[in-house]
């Protein structure tokens, strides 16, 4: 594949980003409360990225997840998709500097989180655990779909390219997304209920 292609790419996914997030935010509603919550998340998104993430060349483990999901079950579509975009464009930021395909790399996280958002939204944010374990699996599905089309046009653009490389570990990274988020349908619910319940008690003061 030529890098007019994959510049064209780029441009498409900055373009669907900018789309995304005009018309998440007609939709919903931030205030200084929920700013701060999404802030937060973020700040956590970054930390669990860069220490909770286990690199293996072309396998990646991390809950990094976590604070994705808990913003789109909290503030729905706008919300997932913030701290998704924000938390991976830092961590991209801390860890490899401002690249062409920054982009690129930030698009699974914040796709993750649009996509959670707009099933938790339709829902009523009230998701029984089949459901919740329905889009939470779909949405990895689809994440590492996406991912791997990253590695392949950075690899491109980059000159690093091997069949090996972006391809080699697919099945490692389906199950591995999978595995992750089957713990995530556990450890979601009871720490939203605790942030409700705590957004509730700042509330009533």
């Amino acid at each position: 594949m030529s890098a007019p292609v994959t510049w064209t790419v780029i441009g498409l996914t900055a373009l669907f980003l900018v789309l995304a997030i005009v018309l998440a935010a007609r939709s919903e509603t931030l205030n200084v409360r929920k700013m701060a919550v999404i802030a937060m998340l973020v700040a956590v998104y970054v930390i669990l990225s860069m220490i909770g993430t286990l690199n293996l060349w072309w396998i990646r483990i991390s809950v990094d997840s976590l604070p994705i999901i808990l913003g789109a079950l909290l503030y729905g579509p706008l919300g997932g998709l913030l701290v998704g975009l924000l938390g991976s464009f830092l961590g991209q930021l801390l860890s490899y500097g401002l690249m062409a395909t920054t982009i690129l790399w930030i698009t699974p996280a914040a796709v993750r989180g649009l996509l959670i958002g707009l099933y938790a939204k339709r829902n009523k944010y009230e998701l029984s655990t089949v459901k919740l374990a329905a889009v939470l699996i779909v949405t990895a599905l689809i994440v590492t779909a996406i991912n791997t089309g990253v590695m392949y046009f950075d690899s491109v653009l980059y000159g690093y390219y091997t069949y090996a490389y972006v391809f080699g570990g697919l099945v490692v990274r389906i199950v591995s997304g999978v595995a992750t988020a089957i713990v995530m349908v556990f450890v979601a619910p009871p720490v939203v209920k605790l942030l409700r319940n705590t957004l509730q008690q700042v509330r009533e003061k």
